[in-house]
């Protein structure tokens, strides 16, 4: 009995995974994370490694395409948080019970799933079609404020 006990309280240490590429918010995650005390990951390809120091690890993968989703994807546990605006990887985190949330503080959910994988079908027919996709806007203060109060509020 002990043991089923202790292992569900290891379990529930939360750790933050970041797809950490073009993520704007890492110091945000960063301050959090050390303010909470909780490991955080920030997990990036080598052609978008940083020079910043942060107290979260910096995991670097080999460029290759989907290697972020992937690494994230095979080390994320239930209830874990990851932060990522790839909606693909988004759904499938979602599906093995972890949290999603975007750097603009929008948290994921189940009903979203199909939705966010078909925003990421048409993001890649218009890729393979070479056609321009608008991105998004660029991030204001208010949305660094949302994503901040978002995440605490998931802790």
């Amino acid at each position: 009995m002990f043991n089923t006990v202790e292992s569900k309280r290891r379990r529930c240490i939360i750790i933050i995974y970041t797809d950490a590429d073009a993520c704007p918010v890492k110091q945000e995650i960063d301050n959090i994370a050390l303010m909470h005390q909780l490991q955080s990951y920030f997990v990036s390809t080598y052609a978008h490694v940083s020079q910043n120091s942060y107290y979260s690890h910096n995991i670097i993968l080999d460029s290759e395409a989907e290697a972020v989703d992937l690494y994230i994807f095979n080390h994320v546990k239930a209830d874990d948080i990851i932060v990522t605006q790839d909606n693909g990887l988004a759904a499938m985190v979602l599906e093995k019970g972890a949290v999603a949330i975007n750097p603009r503080g929008k948290t994921y959910n189940k009903n979203d799933i199909d939705i966010l994988l078909l925003g990421r079908y048409e993001g890649i027919q218009a890729k393979r079609g070479k056609t321009r996709i608008k991105g998004p806007p660029s991030l204001k203060k208010e949305d660094r404020e949302r994503f901040v109060e978002s995440l605490t509020k998931l802790l």
